[in-house]
């Protein structure tokens, strides 16, 4: 990497240097290999690279720099607005997602989905979760090879239906769990991820509508429009269901936001509802299932890590208060393996991020894949060591796999309880092995798995005997 020091030096106060090929490359290889471009452009420009993008007058800068990451967080949020740069989720989560809303819009409706993801509201989730993990466990077919990034989709699957709407194995709910897992597995195949990356959102809707009717019906992206309307057909369904039924006793989250008021007394919209309800089934289900598999291929690729976190298991049992090594292991995980490579927000007016001079419409990104492997950051960046985390609390200018300032995933306690979870109660009842030592990154969606499903071969734990037997 060139050293920081000296471009820093001749760039201050400018729009930092970058690649001169055309826009459109870019996105292809940004599309492809996100990993080996950033790696790449680290290793020629330094902190700060401008990157050209199609249909974008100005660039979006990457920043690997702490200090310009703080620049990002405690920037005004009026000015870099994070909504606008997530634009392209537009057509999957709707206008009214979290992740879509700037200003007093996005802070009203933080405000209205927070209470749900904290406190005694969110541990009380502990028991579907564990039950979750358990009925997947129950059927697995020891000895022989799967992919265990499948088999944590269906847990974390099941823990949004239980926790987000409140329902099990009602059969009315069965055709949603279908539509989910059809939605989800084909909009990050490479199908889904060439629609969602390379369609300009202002077209977006059109796409989506050539592919509904007639010949547009065979269009290779039309699975993935019919199986988007099925989803989000069902979703509102269960929103006027649960409005007729009232939500009386229940603990959902989407019994709490039908109770939610703003300040000035108003409730959310079902247009609002049905958004935000994708944005938790689509955001949350996907990303924690990625990381419990990245997770688990760390473990098995260290095994003394894996034998340290199997005794802190089975010495705290349920108490997921006292699992912190198991802790540290998910933050490792994040840091080495980060579900998305970056955070961005988009300038509404001219700002200096970290010395830099960055026009109106420019992207500001916090490189989050870059940053977590930066040598001066972490020693041995390479290298799986959840050590980093026992009693440390990480700068977040330096780590934030949930991206950071008032944008910080509102999920993020939610999602780490789950993972512990889950981890525990697998690691407690099973030996696992990898099938595969050819484990690599791969883009899904806008995410970055484990190749092949992470591959694993499971067999009924065999615990030590005791003493007195």
């Amino acid at each position: 990497m060139v050293p920081c020091s000296t471009l820093e030096r001749y760039t201050r106060g400018v729009l930092p240097p970058g690649p001169s090929s055309h826009p459109l490359l870019n996105m292809v290889r940004w599309v492809r290999t996100p990993v080996p471009m950033l790696e790449q452009l680290a290793a020629t420009y330094g902190p700060a690279f401008s990157v050209r993008l199609p249909r974008m007058p100005e660039p979006m800068v990457f920043f690997s720099d702490p200090a310009a990451i703080k620049d990002i967080w405690a920037g005004d949020p009026d000015v870099l607005r994070a909504g606008e740069a997530n634009v392209i989720l537009r057509s999957a989560l709707g206008p009214s997602s979290l992740l879509l809303l700037d200003g007093l819009e996005h802070l009203r409706e933080r405000r209205l989905m927070l209470p749900p993801f904290h406190g005694d509201r969110m541990r009380a989730y502990g028991d579907a979760m564990r039950d979750a993990t358990l009925a997947e466990l129950a059927r697995w077919k020891h000895g022989v090879g799967f992919p265990i990034h499948g088999a944590m989709q269906t847990v974390t699957l099941e823990v949004i239906m239980r926790t987000i709407f409140g329902v099990g194995d009602e059969p009315r709910l069965r055709p949603l769990r279908d539509a989910l897992v059809r939605y989800t597995t084909l909009g990050t195949s490479r199908v889904g991820t060439a629609v969602l990356m390379l369609t300009p959102p202002e077209h977006a809707v059109r796409v989506q509508q050539a592919a509904a009717h007639g010949l547009g019906r065979l269009l290779p992206w039309a699975p993935i429009v019919r199986a988007q309307s099925d989803t989000d057909r069902i979703v509102r369904d269960v929103i006027a269901a649960r409005r007729r039924e009232g939500t009386a006793g229940r603990t959902d989250v989407l019994s709490m936001l039908l109770e939610a008021r703003d300040e000035h007394g108003a409730a959310m919209t079902d247009d609002e509802l049905r958004d935000e309800m994708l944005t938790l089934l689509l955001a949350g289900h996907e990303t924690t299932a990625t990381t419990l598999a990245w997770a688990i291929h760390h473990l098995l690729a260290h095994p003394s890590h894996l034998a340290r976190v199997r005794a802190e298991v089975d010495e705290a049992g349920d108490d997921v208060e006292r699992l912190a090594f198991l802790d540290a292991v998910i933050k490792e995980t994040l840091r080495l393996t980060p579900i998305i490579p970056l955070v961005a927000r988009r300038l509404a007016r001219a700002a200096t991020i970290g010395g830099h001079a960055l026009p109106a419409g420019a992207v500001a990104a916090a490189a989050i894949y870059l940053v977590h492997r930066r040598p001066d950051l972490w020693p041995d960046p390479a290298r799986f060591d959840p050590t980093r985390f026992v009693g440390n609390k990480p700068d977040p200018t330096r780590y934030f796999p949930f991206g950071g300032g008032t944008r910080r995933c509102l999920g993020m306690a939610f999602a780490t309880f789950e993972m512990k979870i889950v981890l525990a109660t697998i690691l407690a009842r099973v030996d696992v092995a990898a099938a595969s030592d050819r484990v690599r990154l791969v883009r899904r969606g806008i995410t970055l798995a484990p190749s092949g499903g992470m591959p694993i071969v499971a067999r009924a734990r065999a615990r030590p005997s005791s003493p007195d037997a």
